[in-house]
């Protein structure tokens, strides 16, 4: 049942991202059994990423396409301390995590935290300010507030 906390916002889920070993082997296997694509494939580097409360540098490909009203993420960890090498070591390849659109991306921050919930990994990039949160004992996966700089 809906809450009527004016803080909260409808969950709105537009991205499920997977962890890979290997972008194109992923790529070639999901379009083994279904048409997907096209892939825009991107190398991300973020020197200023806060993963667990600490500095971290980030380096990971990225891989991005629409499967219906969804969009499709795979993230290959390339160098870093983060929770990307952290879930292919523990859990193997799979599902990551869910995106959800940050309208205030400050203020919904703020709110999830004053619930108990914690930041694993965030960054403020040129493109974008993104938080992955701690939900797995919520909802059994880790949410990403994300909201774009531009489009």
């Amino acid at each position: 049942m809906a809450d009527s906390d004016p803080h909260k916002k409808p969950l709105e889920i537009v991205q499920v991202a997977f962890i890979v070993r290997n972008i194109e082997a992923t790529i070639e296997k999901l379009n083994s059994l279904w048409d997907v694509g096209p892939f825009d494939i991107r190398k991300v580097d973020v020197p200023e990423a806060i993963v667990h409360g600490r500095k971290a540098h980030v380096k990971a490909r990225l891989a991005f396409a629409k499967a219906g009203p969804i969009d499709l993420e795979f993230i290959e960890p390339e160098e870093g301390d983060n929770i990307y090498w952290e879930f292919l070591r523990d859990r193997g390849e799979g599902v990551h995590h869910l995106k959800i659109p940050a309208g205030d991306f400050e203020n919904e921050l703020a709110f999830v935290k004053e619930q108990g919930i914690e930041v694993l990994q965030s960054a403020d990039t040129d493109r974008a300010s993104y938080a992955y949160l701690d939900t797995e004992k919520v909802a059994g996966v880790i949410f990403e507030i994300l909201k774009r700089k531009y489009e």
